[in-house]
C-alpha cells in the first residue's frame, strides 16, 4: 500500500497488454477437440465383400496392430470398399495416432487397382466453416456445366485463398466422356471391351513442341490450335492384341458427359452444387471467412450472373455473432452485478473500485490465454462470463471488511488498519477461491468427453479466479487507501440489525425450517427423475425438419433420385415450407454431424437420401412433422420415410445395438428380427427397415468345367461374354496431348429388352466344336452367394442394428428399447451391447459423477485444512445439496433437460456455493475463538456475513442472468448452464443463510453438552 504509483503503473501495463492480446488472439468456433476414433476408408470398386476382407481389411488390420494405445478395431468389409474404425483412449494424442497409422499403412502392399487408404481424424478443425450452394441462373449454363467446369473453377480459386485447407464437393463431377458401346457391332468386329478401354488410354496427339535452330540461336516452338471435336473423337483408332484396328465410330458413340458423379444435390428442386470449406488449424476463422467472401465476388461465373451463390451457413459469422452475444450478455450481467454492489455499499467509489477489478482480471486472463496458445472461442468466452460473476467476490469480501474496520475506527484509515482487515479475510478468500478452482481440476484429469470439451473452459475460469484473488489482496487495498485516504467511507445502517432479527426468528423455529428445506430437497430429487435426458443441448432454432429416405440395398442412384423427386414435388406445393434441399449418393468420405459423433462418423449409404426443410415463421413444427409423415407413408413405395425435427436428429441421437457371440449369418438373422420388433418403439427410426421385406443379396456364377470342355468352348470366350454384362458403368480414361480425361463405359445389352438381366445373360449362345449351339445357363450355374457386408470386431463377427432417436428424451426411448429386447429370445451365446447416443449419455453421467465425487473430496480437503475439526467442513458442505433444489426448479420452469451443459453447471455449483458457507463459518469460528457463547457467536457471525454473502451471490446470479433468460446460447454453452447455476445459487444462498447456522448450532450444541457434562464429572 506504500507503493501506490507502482501498482497503478502495473495496472496500466496489464490493461494495455491484455487489450493488445484480446485484439490479436486467435478466434475460433471451438478449441481443437478430437474424436477418439480414427477411420480408414478404402475404395475398391470391382471387389466383393469376401475379397475385400481377404485382400484389404486383413492386411490393414495386421499393419495397424503395432500402433500404440490402440484399444480395438472394427472392420466393415462390403462390396466396393472397406471402413475400418480404430478406437483409442479419449486422453490419447490423436495427432500422434494419425501419424502412426499413416506410417503403418505406407508399408503394406495392396492390389494395384485399389485406391490408397484414406485416414480420417474427426476433430473440430475438420468440420466445414462455410457451406455454399451454386445454382445455375442462366440458360447458357447447363446442369453438366454447373456440376463440372463451374464447380471446378470455384474449387480451384477457393483453394488458393490463404487459410483454406480443403474443399469438399457434393453434387459435382468431372468433365469427361461417355462411351456407349454397341455390343453386337463390337462382337462382330472381333473386339472386346478391354480393347476399347486400353486403346483410349493410349495418348492421342494433336499438338507438338520442339526447337527451331540455326547456327546462332535455338528458338522453342509449340504447335497447337487443333482441338478434338466430336468427329475427331469418333475417328479415334481402336486396336486389339492381334494388331487389328478399327475406328471408334464402328462400335461405339462418344459424347461429353459428367463422370464420377457420386452425389446429387438440389436446392428447392433445382440442380445445385454444395461446397464445404475447411480451414487450416492455425488460421483465424473470422479472417478466413472474410477472405472467402471477398474473393468469390471476383469469380467470373458470379460476375457474369451465370450462377447464383447462396451461403447456407458461415461459421465465421456465427462465431462473431455468438461471441458478440456472449460478450453483450456478459457486459449486461456485469452492469446488473455493479448495480447490486451499489445497492449494498451505497457508495459510487466502492462500486467503481469493484468494477475496476473486472477489466484487470479479464484482460490479464486473455493475455495469459494467448500466451498459452489457447484461442478465443465459445468455450473460453463462456468461461470468462462465468468467471465474471465470481472474480469480484473476493474483492467484495475484502472491501466490505475494510469498510467494517474503518467504520469501527470512526472513519479513520491507516495502513496498519487496512492490512489487518485484509489479513483477517485472507484465509476465507483463499479457501473459497481454492474450492472453486478445485472443482475444475477433475475436468482436466478424468479425461473422456467432458475433459475434451471443457478443458479450455476450465482454464479460462481457473486463470481468472487466481488473478482475481491476487487483485483482491494486492490491488483493491492499494486503490482503497489511495482514493479514500483520511476520509470516512462507511456509515451505520440497520442491515445487520434486520439480519439479526430474522435469524433470531428462524432459530426459534429450527425444526420447521429444516423440515421445509428437506421437503424441498426431496421434491426436487423426485422431479429431477422426470426431466428428459440428452447428450448435447438442442439448438436454439426450431424451424428445420429432416426427411430421410431409405431404399432397399443395391438400389441404383437413379431410382433413389426418382423417389426424392416425388418428395420434392410434395414439398413445393406445401405452403408451410420456406425452402428445402436434398442430397443423395455416397462420396466415400466419412460424414459427421459434430466432433462427438460415436465411432468417428459414418459412411453415407448410396441407398439413403436426406432432405433438409426450412419452415416458415409461425409454423407448428411438430404438427407439420406429423402431417408430412402421414402423407409420405401413404405413398406407394419401397422406401421407408422418417420425418424428424433436425434439432434432435443426427448422429448425436443415434442408437446402436451390437450383437456378438455367434457366426455372421446367425447374427444377421437375429438383427433382422430385432429391427422388426423395434419398429414398434415410438420415437425410434430403424435403419435397414427397407430390407426387412425386400432383402438384398448378391450372386455368384459358377462355371461348369466339364460342360465347357465337353462342348469345346474356350474359357476366354465365356469370360468375355460375361464381361459384356459387367462392363456397364465401368470407368476408364482417355489420354489426349498428355492430358487424361475420365471415361464411363455404357453398353446396350438391355436397351429395349424387358427381360431380366440374368435371363439375358443365361440365354447368351456359344457355338461348340460340332457347330452345336449352347446357352450360358448350360455352362454355368447362378446362385445367391454370401453377404454383401462382413463386420468384425477384433476378428470376431458382429452385427449392428442402427436407429435414430427422433425424441428429445434419449433416456426414455432407450428404456423402451431395452424392454423390447427383453421380450426377444436370443440364441445361446449371443449377447448385445449398446453404443451411440445411449452409450454417450451413460459415459457422460459416469464421468460427471466421478468428477463431482473428486470435486467434493478436494473441497473437503481444503475445508479441513482451513477449519479445525469436522463440524465446520460438514456445515459448509450442506450448501451443495441445497443448490440442487433451485437448479431443478429452474429447469422445470424453463422446460429444460439433463445434458452435458446441465451437469457441468452442477459441477460448477459445487465450487461456487461453498464460498458462501466458508465466509459464514469463518466468522462464526472467529467469534468462538474470541470467547463468544456458541449461540451468540453463530447469530452475530451469520448477521455480520449476510451482506458479503448476498453481494457475492447477487453478483454471480446477475452476471449469469442474461445467459439464463436469453436462450441465445450455443449448443454446448447454452441457456441450460445459466439456468442451472442461477437457480442453484438462489436456493443455496437463501437457504444456507438459514440452515448452516442451525446445523452448526446443533453440532456445536451436542459437542458443548458433552463437554459440559464431562467438566461437571471432573469437578465432582
Amino acid at each position: 500500500m506504500k507503493r501506490s504509483v507502482l501498482i497503478l503503473t502495473l495496472i496500466g501495463l496489464i490493461l494495455m497488454w491484455g487489450g493488445m492480446s484480446a485484439w490479436q488472439i486467435q478466434r475460433d468456433y471451438l478449441p481443437e477437440i478430437n474424436n477418439s476414433t480414427l477411420s480408414i476408408t478404402v475404395r475398391a470398386d470391382h471387389y466383393q465383400a469376401d475379397q475385400i476382407k481377404a485382400m484389404i481389411t486383413g492386411p490393414i488390420q495386421q499393419a495397424v496392430s503395432v500402433v500404440d494405445q490402440l484399444e480395438d478395431v472394427e472392420t466393415n468389409s462390403f462390396n466396393g470398399g472397406a471402413l475400418i474404425s480404430l478406437n483409442f483412449p479419449m486422453s490419447y494424442d490423436m495427432r500422434l495416432a494419425e501419424e502412426q497409422v499413416t506410417k503403418a499403412l505406407g508399408e503394406i502392399k495392396l492390389p494395384a487397382d485399389i485406391e490408397k487408404p484414406l485416414v480420417t481424424r474427426l476433430s473440430t478443425h475438420s468440420m466445414p466453416i462455410i457451406r455454399m450452394s451454386l445454382i445455375s441462373s442462366s440458360p447458357n449454363i447447363s446442369e453438366n456445366t454447373l456440376r463440372t467446369s463451374i464447380q471446378d473453377d470455384f474449387v480451384n480459386r477457393l483453394k488458393s485463398i490463404p487459410g483454406v485447407k480443403d474443399i469438399r464437393v457434393s453434387g459435382g463431377g468431372s468433365a469427361g466422356y461417355a462411351v456407349n458401346l454397341r455390343m453386337e457391332d463390337l462382337k462382330n468386329a472381333g473386339f472386346t471391351v478391354n480393347d476399347v478401354k486400353r486403346s483410349l488410354a493410349e495418348n492421342y496427339t494433336t499438338a507438338t513442341e520442339g526447337k527451331v535452330s540455326n547456327n546462332q540461336v535455338s528458338i522453342p516452338v509449340k504447335v497447337s490450335g487443333w482441338e478434338l471435336n466430336q468427329q475427331d473423337l469418333m475417328k479415334l483408332t481402336i486396336h486389339n492384341e492381334e494388331g487389328k484396328t478399327i475406328s471408334l465410330s464402328k462400335v461405339a458413340d462418344i459424347s461429353n458427359s459428367i463422370v464420377n458423379l457420386e452425389t446429387i444435390s438440389r436446392t428447392n428442386g433445382k440442380a445445385s452444387v454444395l461446397l464445404d470449406v475447411l480451414k487450416t488449424p492455425e488460421s483465424n476463422i473470422t479472417d478466413v471467412s472474410d477472405r472467402i467472401k471477398n474473393r468469390i465476388n471476383d469469380i467470373p461465373a458470379l460476375k457474369n450472373k451465370d450462377v447464383h451463390l447462396a451461403i447456407l451457413f458461415d461459421q465465421g459469422e456465427q462465431v462473431n455473432a455468438s461471441l458478440k452475444g456472449l460478450i453483450k450478455e456478459g457486459l449486461l450481467g456485469c452492469l446488473f452485478s455493479m448495480i447490486c454492489v451499489f445497492l449494498f455499499f451505497r457508495k459510487v467509489r466502492s462500486t467503481l473500485l469493484i468494477a475496476l477489478s473486472l477489466p484487470i482480471c479479464l484482460l490479464a486472463t486473455t493475455g495469459l490465454l494467448k500466451t498459452m496458445g489457447i484461442s478465443l472461442n465459445l468455450l473460453t468466452v463462456s468461461g470468462l462470463i462465468v468467471a465474471m460473476g465470481r472474480v469480484v467476490d473476493d474483492s467484495i469480501v475484502i472491501l466490505d471488511n475494510m469498510n467494517r474496520k474503518v467504520n469501527e475506527a470512526h472513519g479513520k484509515t491507516s495502513v496498519q488498519l487496512l492490512t489487518a482487515a485484509v489479513c483477517e479475510m485472507i484465509p476465507a478468500i483463499v479457501s473459497s477461491t481454492a474450492t472453486t478452482v478445485a472443482v475444475y481440476v477433475p475436468i482436466a484429469l478424468i479425461g473422456g468427453l467432458v475433459s475434451s470439451a471443457f478443458s479450455g473452459f476450465a482454464w479460462s475460469v481457473v486463470i481468472a479466479l487466481v488473478i482475481s484473488l491476487l487483485v483482491s489482496i494486492l490491488v483493491v487495498p492499494v486503490l482503497y487507501n489511495f482514493f479514500w485516504r483520511g476520509k470516512p467511507v462507511s456509515r451505520d445502517d440497520d442491515f445487520e440489525g434486520i439480519s439479526h432479527k430474522v435469524l433470531s426468528w428462524v432459530f426459534n423455529r429450527k425444526k420447521i425450517v429444516v423440515s421445509v428445506c428437506l421437503a424441498l430437497f426431496m421434491i426436487a430429487s423426485a422431479g429431477a427423475a422426470f426431466l428428459p435426458v440428452n447428450f448435447l443441448p438442442a439448438a436454439s432454432s426450431n424451424s428445420q425438419i429432416g426427411v430421410q429416405v431409405e431404399m432397399p440395398q443395391n438400389t441404383s442412384l437413379v431410382e433413389v433420385d426418382t423417389e426424392v423427386k416425388r418428395i420434392e414435388s410434395i414439398l413445393e406445393s406445401n405452403p408451410k415450407v420456406k425452402s428445402f434441399s436434398s442430397g443423395l449418393g455416397s462420396s466415400f468420405m466419412p460424414q459427421s454431424d459434430d466432433v462427438f459423433d460415436a465411432g468417428g462418423g459414418w459412411l453415407q449409404k448410396p441407398n439413403i437420401a436426406n432432405l433438409s426443410i426450412m419452415v416458415k415463421e409461425g409454423t407448428n413444427v411438430n404438427a407439420l412433422i406429423t402431417s408430412l409423415q402421414e402423407q409420405l407413408n401413404s405413398l406407394s413405395s419401397k422406401a421407408v420415410f422418417t420425418v424428424s425435427n433436425q434439432n434432435i436428429a443426427g448422429d448425436d441421437s443415434q442408437l446402436k445395438i451390437n450383437l456378438s457371440g455367434a457366426d455372421s449369418q446367425t447374427l444377421e438373422t437375429m438383427a433382422q428380427t430385432i429391427r422388426s420388433q423395434l419398429k414398434l418403439v415410438p420415437g425410434l427410426s430403424i435403419q435397414g427397415a427397407a430390407d426387412v421385406d425386400d432383402h438384398s443379396t448378391q450372386y455368384e456364377i459358377t462355371l461348369n468345367r466339364k460342360a465347357i470342355e465337353h462342348y469345346g468352348i474356350k474359357l476366354d470366350d465365356v469370360l468375355e461374354r460375361i464381361q459384356q454384362y459387367t462392363a456397364e458403368g465401368t470407368k476408364g480414361f482417355i489420354s489426349i496431348n498428355q492430358n487424361t480425361y475420365p471415361v464411363v463405359i455404357h453398353t446396350d445389352k438391355q436397351n429395349g429388352n424387358s427381360q431380366d438381366i440374368f435371363s439375358l445373360l443365361g440365354s447368351e449362345v456359344f457355338v461348340g466344336k460340332d457347330e452345336q449351339k449352347v446357352s450360358l445357363d448350360q455352362l454355368a450355374l447362378l446362385m445367391p452367394a454370401g453377404t454383401s457386408v462382413i463386420q468384425e470386431k477384433d476378428g470376431h463377427p458382429f452385427a449392428v442394428i442402427t436407429a435414430n432417436i427422433v425424441s428429445s428424451d434419449i433416456g426414455h426411448v432407450t428404456k423402451l428399447v431395452k424392454d423390447q429386447l427383453k421380450k426377444i429370445p436370443l440364441p445361446d451365446g449371443v449377447d448385445y451391447s449398446f453404443a451411440g447416443a445411449p452409450e454417450q449419455v451413460y459415459q457422460m453421467i459416469f464421468e460427471m459423477a466421478i468428477a463431482l465425487f473428486f470435486s467434493i473430496l478436494l473441497v473437503l480437503v481444503i475445508l479441513s485444512s482451513v477449519f479445525q475439526g469436522w463440524k465446520a467442513p460438514l456445515s459448509v458442505l450442506i450448501c451443495i445439496p441445497l443448490a440442487f433444489i433451485g437448479s431443478v426448479i429452474g429447469m422445470f420452469i424453463f422446460r429444460l433437460e439433463w445434458n452435458l451443459a446441465a451437469l457441468v453447471g452442477l459441477l460448477m455449483l459445487t465450487g461456487i456455493v461453498v464460498t458462501n458457507g466458508i465466509v459464514l463459518v469463518d466468522k462464526i469460528e472467529r467469534n468462538l475463538i474470541e470467547g463468544f457463547e456458541p449461540s451468540k457467536a453463530i447469530i452475530l457471525g451469520t448477521a455480520a456475513r449476510v451482506r458479503p454473502v448476498l453481494m457475492t451471490a447477487g453478483t454471480t446470479i446477475l452476471t449469469l442472468l442474461p445467459l439464463a433468460i436469453s436462450g441465445n446460447g450455443d449448443a454446448i454453452i447454452s441457456q441450460t448452464l445459466g439456468v442451472v447455476v442461477v437457480g442453484g445459487m438462489i436456493s443455496s444462498t437463501l437457504i444456507c443463510l438459514l440452515v448452516i447456522p442451525i446445523m452448526y448450532q446443533w453440532i456445536s450444541g451436542n459437542q458443548n453438552h458433552s463437554k459440559s457434562k464431562h467438566d461437571q464429572e471432573l469437578s465432582a
